[in-house]
């Protein structure tokens, strides 16, 4: 079963030999006869880690306009969707077609054991060179940044930190908020994109500047936008949904390079409907769709004619940091354990 701790990098070796398998069930005389066997299928099986307000009402009102029904659940996290497909799956009853993960360490994961067939779909071909496809079976479908929110009312505009490195400040002493890492995948790749960037000290820096955890990042953002704090640094979905709400809060995007957190999915190679699965997946990575979700969600899109959140820069307009998942798919529990020495 699924441990987050102990997801372990199995080498290229395995990504290579994934694009030679699970393509034979999608094999069909061009994209039009995927289409129609997925409409003689009828419906396709959709696990999702998202947000089940919006993509509910958009895979049914996609499923009329592609002639087969997409069952839709959202049983929780990305983690939870995983363990939920493995369990099926190794029971030998029906499980996803397309599982939606928002941890792509996930996604390496599930190439890893097996699980992600490779069929070629046409928006591939539209991914920007933000979320380019850099792993056969593990596809890119947007993500958000880790960008420092303010309180607008207390930092005012022209003021405030511009670069995480600002974090540690002796200005910002006590004002700062983080959400802790061991409930967010987010917040861990956050730690790990920074210790990346400027090294374990820095973590001890940012201890003695007295930065804060709350519990979860909503607290961490709602805390600011009440005026608790005038700092956090949380997924920018949070900063997002916020201002949509009328908060005096504002996101900053470090320009010692933002953290980038990529969302993916995969297709399973046991899909019991595998031509509408495709074709469900290829929706996905439409602009249409990603269009929707950024504009209800605050995410950005992989498609390159996707636009970005509203009010938000383009991702190709910021200075983008990528952590190495690869480490991070090995070392979660360690950084996690190490952070948590240092910040108590």
């Amino acid at each position: 079963m699924l441990n987050r701790r102990m997801v372990l990098w199995r080498g290229l070796a395995a990504g290579a030999a994934s694009t030679a398998l699970g393509r034979s069930a999608f094999a069909e005389p061009g994209w039009e006869g995927v289409v129609a066997k997925a409409k003689a299928e009828g419906r396709a099986i959709y696990y999702s880690s998202g947000i089940a307000k919006t993509e509910e009402p958009l895979m049914a009102q996609f499923g009329k306009t592609a002639g087969f029904a997409v069952e839709y659940a959202r049983p929780g996290g990305g983690e939870i969707v995983l363990r939920k497909y493995e369990q099926e799956i190794k029971g030998g009853a029906e499980s996803a077609d397309v599982c939606g993960l928002s941890d792509y360490a996930l996604g390496i994961y599930a190439r890893d054991k097996g699980y992600a067939a490779t069929p070629d779909l046409p928006n591939l071909a539209k991914l920007s060179s933000a979320f380019a496809m850099t792993d056969p079976g593990i596809y890119p479908t947007g993500g958000l940044t880790m960008p420092i929110i303010v309180n607008k009312t207390m930092i005012p505009d022209g003021q405030g930190p511009t670069k995480y490195t600002d974090l540690i400040d002796p200005k910002y002493k006590g004002k700062i908020l983080f959400g802790a890492p061991e409930n967010a995948g987010t917040s861990t790749l956050l730690i790990k994109g920074l210790v990346e960037q400027h090294g374990w000290d820095f973590i001890k820096a940012l201890r003695a500047n007295e930065v804060s955890e709350m519990r979860l990042q909503a607290e961490a953002m709602q805390a600011v936008a009440r005026g608790e704090k005038p700092i956090c640094v949380v997924a920018q979905a949070w900063g997002f949904l916020y201002q949509l709400q009328g908060a005096p809060t504002r996101m900053i995007f470090p320009e010692d390079g933002t953290v980038l957190a990529r969302y993916c999915f995969f297709i399973s190679k046991k899909a019991a409907h595998p031509a509408a699965g495709a074709v469900l997946a290829n929706h996905l990575l439409s602009a249409d769709y990603q269009k929707a979700l950024a504009e209800e969600n605050g995410f950005y899109g992989s498609n390159s004619d996707a636009p970005p959140p509203p009010g938000m820069p383009a991702v190709s307009a910021l200075k983008i940091y990528s952590p190495n998942l690869v480490e991070l798919t090995a070392q979660r529990g360690e950084i996690i354990d190490t952070w948590r020495k240092i910040m108590g």
